[in-house]
């Protein structure tokens, strides 16, 4: 069947013409983007779901700043432990007061490989007024053998033991290395139940 010519043009013009009012009637489907409203639900989600992250997250920070002080006052110790062995002669280990902030460890005489004062900040890392370091004798002295050689203070438990403990200013997390022995053996305490493997 043929196509009447006159039909045939009235299909040619109607393609050929602009419709003024295409983008009204066209589909909506392939339009992007997201209402005020949607906007605003996920604003009140991603709200709600920080606040309910934020003190977690907060107390797993000040975790892992005391866990570094506490680790880098262990090592100290076990380090100048093992310069008093290996230059076969007595290694001091002081502790600043509280009140320094941030705290500082002195070697008497200078280490060989860290020289005579650290400090306990990790490299910045940990901003001044966070965490305080608090020991129940201001240094420990070991001998040539790696022994505790001065008199360590009385504790509760009534054994002579060098404590330090580092803590967040509020006491939220805490953690001690803890030099048990008179032959200077030591371990890492977490917590404030002694009876329990913690801090004392």
């Amino acid at each position: 069947m043929k196509t009447p010519p006159i039909l045939l043009k009235i299909l040619q013009n109607s393609a050929t013409k602009a419709h003024p009012k295409f983008n009204k009637s066209a589909s909506r489907k392939g339009d992007g983007g997201f209402t005020l409203l949607e906007v605003l639900v996920i604003a009140l989600i991603i709200g709600i779901l920080s606040s309910i992250a934020a003190p977690s997250w907060l107390a797993f920070i000040n975790r892992q700043r005391v866990r570094t002080v506490n680790d880098r006052v262990f090592q100290s110790l076990r380090l100048a432990q093992s310069e008093a062995k290996r230059t076969k002669r007595d290694v001091t280990v002081t502790f600043s007061a509280p009140s320094v902030d941030p705290p500082t460890i002195t070697f008497d005489p200078p280490l060989a490989t860290g020289g005579s004062t650290q400090t306990l900040n990790a490299g910045g890392e940990i901003k001044p007024g966070t965490i305080k370091l608090v020991s129940n004798a201001t240094s420990i002295t070991f001998d040539y053998l790696g022994n505790v050689k001065d008199q360590l203070p009385l504790d509760t438990s009534n054994t002579r033991r060098f404590v330090a403990t580092a803590s967040t200013v509020n006491g939220a997390a805490k953690q001690c290395a803890i030099v048990e022995t008179i032959i200077g053996g030591m371990r890492t305490a977490e917590g404030n139940d002694p009876a329990n493997g913690g801090c004392p």
